[in-house]
């Protein structure tokens, strides 16, 4: 659906609103998926392997994530040059009060930490009742102190804001088109998860992805904005990281 033309000033595109849906197809999404995280960062990596075969783990986890982000500039710019008003349709723009945005905030921070609280005793009291209870592999077990170091400057600076213009900006946008409010927090929350694909084998962690991608897909509808859950997202990411570092590793 391409972008409608102000009668009031002929030749003029004016900008869509923050709920309308975007012009680009389910097509689209899936192809930026696929190149920004496993075509065109797999091809970099394998580039930069070639030219230094005995890099490090966590020099080679800099440049796998640095290359991601690069990856995703570029298909946003793209996507903005093809289409325009980019943070219109990904919903970055501020339509309604701030005041609106920051209340919508607190109360996404209160549910999805509180979720993810409730989530943590109930494992722990599980555990405790059934010892034997296999939950799955620690995702990072196999990383050094370094590398989760490493993990952890980019689940904390990059990772909120990039995964929530990926996922319920560009991803559920979309599917909204398809299968509307519903399916789309439905959909998306399952694309969500798979993308997590180191959460796979540790059910304890699995239900934390599901319940916060759950949690931040349902306010995109809510507020049909990015700005609570980009805020909410880090602020879940950063406890989650103080906590990783803290314990032994």
């Amino acid at each position: 659906m391409p972008p409608v033309k102000s009668a009031l000033s002929p030749g003029t595109v004016s900008a869509p609103s923050s709920d309308q849906l975007p012009p680009w197809d389910l097509y689209t999404v899936l192809v930026c998926l696929l190149s920004g995280y496993i075509l065109i960062p797999l091809l970099l990596s394998n580039i930069l392997l070639l030219i230094d075969p005995f890099m490090g783990p966590v020099r080679k986890m800099i440049l796998e994530q640095g290359v991601t982000v690069l990856t995703w500039l570029i298909i946003f710019g793209g996507l903005h040059w093809r289409y325009g008003h980019l943070p219109h349709y990904l919903g970055l723009s501020m339509t309604r009060p701030r005041q609106y945005y920051q209340w919508e905030t607190i109360l996404l921070i209160l549910l999805s930490s509180g979720l993810t609280l409730i989530l943590s005793l109930l494992w722990a009291a599980l555990e405790q009742w059934w010892p034997g209870l296999n939950l799955g592999t620690d995702p990072y077990a196999h990383f050094s102190r370094s590398q989760i170091w490493a993990m952890s400057l980019f689940a904390v600076f990059t990772a909120p804001f990039l995964e929530e213009l990926i996922f319920r900006g560009l991803v559920q946008s979309t599917l909204h088109q398809r299968w509307g409010r519903v399916g789309s927090v439905f959909y998306g929350s399952i694309i969500f998860m798979l993308f997590h694909g180191s959460y796979l084998n540790n059910l304890k962690a699995l239900t934390h992805v599901i319940v916060i991608g759950l949690c931040f897909a349902i306010w995109r509808e809510r507020t049909r904005s990015l700005i609570p859950g980009m805020v909410a997202h880090w602020f879940n990411n950063f406890l989650a990281t103080i906590l990783m570092l803290s314990t032994p590793h």
